[in-house]
């Protein structure tokens, strides 16, 4: 007999995909097992992984501290399987050595930064502070990707300041910007900064199950928002892989096909809310293919 968790997947419209994932946390490199298993159940070929503070790991933890860790721990992984996963390591803005040790990163096999001085809780510094502009240089410089976390709500006058300065540099501000509740600002930032790319991903269980809950209310004005910035937007799950019991394979692949679900079906269900149906966006193939796969591919090119 199947699980709630194991029939989410059933009504999917294709089980041959190739999907990259372009945002997601691990505690380890112990994880990584389990994480496979559910990228392979799922259609996932590649995944991005990204470097944390301890906060972002491990509940009940403040401030930006421990990220050298993780760092080590993404890097790892990514030079352990190379085929799989792709690392973005991050830097401290307050730290004074920050654009070297970006540099050391990159030569340990690093593809592009993580930052997350646009969160909340880790905005120590302005974004456009003076500190920062060697390292926005630099990426831009050399073509280094940078997934930017930026409340656009809270931050968006110094996100563009960082995005006028420097007009070339490849930024993917995830969570569709942090603006599903006000997608006016979405479209404000996604139609003055062209090179401006976003993923699908919505975070821990409770602004999934929040999002999901809006989305399915107004579908049809999310998948046209979606339509339109076909091209600049990425699949990604954004789950933190951690050693937490309940973060089983079954349970990791079951969210990643709850998103899949919410681009490829009509209808769909995610096992938190019991037996209730949400309705998703039904995305055309084409448009499909551009999320999986071609749109990141792109991006990542050195161009």
């Amino acid at each position: 007999m199947k699980s709630r968790m194991d029939s989410l997947g059933d009504g999917s419209r294709s089980s041959d995909r190739m999907i990259i994932n372009a945002h997601e946390h691990f505690q380890s490199i112990e994880q990584v097992p389990k994480f496979l298993e559910a990228m392979n159940q799922n259609g996932v070929v590649r995944t991005l992984i990204v470097g944390s503070p301890e906060a972002t790991i491990l509940t009940g933890r403040t401030g930006f501290s421990g990220y050298a860790k993780y760092n080590l721990e993404v890097l790892t992984i990514a030079k352990s399987y190379p085929e799989e996963f792709i690392a973005f390591p991050t830097i401290n803005p307050s730290d004074s050595e920050k654009t070297r040790r970006l540099e050391a990163y990159l030569e340990m096999g690093g593809q592009g930064l993580k930052l997350y001085s646009g969160h909340s809780s880790f905005h120590d510094l302005p974004l456009d502070h003076n500190g920062m502009l060697p390292v926005y240089e630099l990426c831009q410089d050399r073509c280094v990707p940078i997934l930017f976390h930026v409340n656009t709500g809270k931050y968006g006058d110094e996100f563009e300041r960082v995005l006028t300065k420097f007009p070339r540099l490849k930024i993917i501000c995830p969570h569709l910007c942090l603006s599903t509740m006000d997608t006016k600002r979405f479209e404000h930032f996604m139609d003055k900064y062209p090179r401006l790319h976003t993923d699908i991903s919505l975070g821990v269980m409770p602004i999934l199950k929040e999002v999901l809950t809006r989305f399915s209310q107004r579908p049809d004005k999310y998948r046209n928002l979606i339509v339109k910035y076909q091209d600049r937007i990425f699949f990604g799950t954004d789950i933190v892989i951690t050693d937490a019991p309940f973060k089983t394979a079954a349970w990791i692949g079951a969210v990643i096909r709850t998103y899949r679900n919410l681009l490829e079906l009509k209808s769909y269900k995610f096992f938190p809310f019991e037996d209730q149906e949400l309705q998703g966006f039904h995305l055309d193939e084409d448009v499909l293919k551009k999320m999986y796969w071609t749109n990141f591919q792109r991006f990542v090119s050195k161009s």
